[in-house]
């Protein structure tokens, strides 16, 4: 069985550049996000996971609020975000938001974490050699804030002492936290923590190998780990037949990439003051992470460190009639051992396009259900 989230990352969508100044338009593009979110519990989506990202035109600088709405609209479906970016949140102030958040969602709540995009920590003066250490301290709060309901914390970046944990997490018999993986380090680190992994962008090779890590790492500390242990994350686009498929994925890349120079062209131009240039083809990716660093031809020597390993387009991109698409997913699965599928959609999809990918869905979901993982 393949499980299916969407992943959002709450942008406007269509052809053209959004006009984000509009406040009118913002409303609509929340409440048109909303409405379709709700019909995904219907078509047996099993969750939806948000986004965090700031500085870049995103409407999700704060998911867990999109939770807590979404949650009294849905009954059924889990959601999370995929995930809370560490190193811009206070720890206890992240420990009191998501015990809440498993109240209100009545136990849906899916926990993840990351370590963000490496550029957007320019903006706000966090050094990029401190978010890795800082993301490590903040899960050790985390861990103190579910196990006690007061505890002390004294580390290099937070200390304090006698800190209060309320409410307290739910106790669910489900595994639910989850954690963002770029390499079999980092899936070790999840395996020995007990949580569930997902890809960020990567080929389906190298996740096969981050994987196999996470289930050694996972058995040397006597944890059993499955398919519905692991994730993957695609852009997954789905029409009536597969040269049409083709047809408009390679339009709404072409389409994606002139969008994302305007919206990453305060990150080239702190870029090009590090670098001493402008970088060119940062967005030749198509895609808004930090993949896209990578296709610059390099990124500063800072950030090696979270792009190293990044991506293979040919796997990310996933389009075609629904048997194609349901075949591909189910391959990808196979290949890495993973049961759950994070899809996301194409930002550039007009309003009847993308009901028309969601209607299309109805026809995988239930392919998906029945494959053998």
């Amino acid at each position: 069985m393949i499980k299916v989230w969407n992943f959002e990352f709450n942008t406007a969508s269509g052809r053209t550049i959004p006009n984000y100044e509009d406040t009118n338009f913002v409303q609509t593009v929340y409440d048109k996000a909303f409405a379709r979110l709700v019909d995904l519990e219907r078509l047996g989506f099993e969750g939806v996971f948000f986004s965090e990202h700031h500085f870049l035109d995103s409407l999700s600088p704060n998911p867990n609020l999109l939770i807590a709405a979404l949650a009294r609209l849905t009954r059924r479906m889990k959601l999370g975000v995929m995930g809370n970016v560490l190193a811009f949140h206070q720890p206890w102030r992240l420990a009191e938001d998501l015990a809440m958040l498993d109240y209100i969602t009545e136990g849906r709540l899916e926990i993840g974490t990351a370590t963000g995009i490496p550029p957007e920590f320019m903006f706000v003066g966090i050094p990029v050699e401190d978010v890795r250490p800082m993301y490590a301290e903040m899960l050790q709060f985390l861990d103190l804030a579910r196990e006690h309901k007061m505890f002390s914390h004294h580390g290099k970046y937070w200390n304090y002492e006698d800190i209060l944990a309320m409410p307290r997490l739910k106790k669910m018999p489900r595994r639910r936290e989850w954690v963002t993986m770029y390499t079999p380090a980092t899936a070790e680190m999840a395996a020995r923590r007990g949580a569930k992994v997902t890809t960020g962008y990567q080929s389906t090779a190298s996740a096969a190998k981050s994987f196999a890590a996470y289930r050694t790492a996972a058995a040397d500390v006597g944890i059993t780990v499955g398919p519905d242990d692991m994730a993957i994350r695609r852009q997954v686009m789905i029409w009536d037949t597969d040269a049409e498929a083709e047809a408009l994925h390679r339009e709404l890349l072409a389409t994606a990439i002139q969008r994302q120079k305007k919206i990453f062209r305060p990150l080239t131009e702190r870029m090009a003051k590090k670098q001493g240039a402008m970088p060119e083809g940062i967005v030749r990716s198509g895609v808004r992470d930090a993949a896209s660093v990578q296709q610059a031809g390099g990124p500063p020597k800072e950030f090696a460190p979270f792009t190293a390993g990044f991506v293979d387009m040919n796997d990310e991109f996933i389009y075609g009639a629904p048997d194609t698409v349901a075949e591909n997913i189910i391959a990808q699965c196979r290949q890495t051992g993973a049961g759950n599928m994070l899809a996301y959609h194409s930002e550039c999809l007009e309003d009847d396009e993308l009901a028309h990918h969601y209607k299309l869905w109805e026809r995988v979901l239930p392919i998906l259900e029945a494959a053998n993982i």
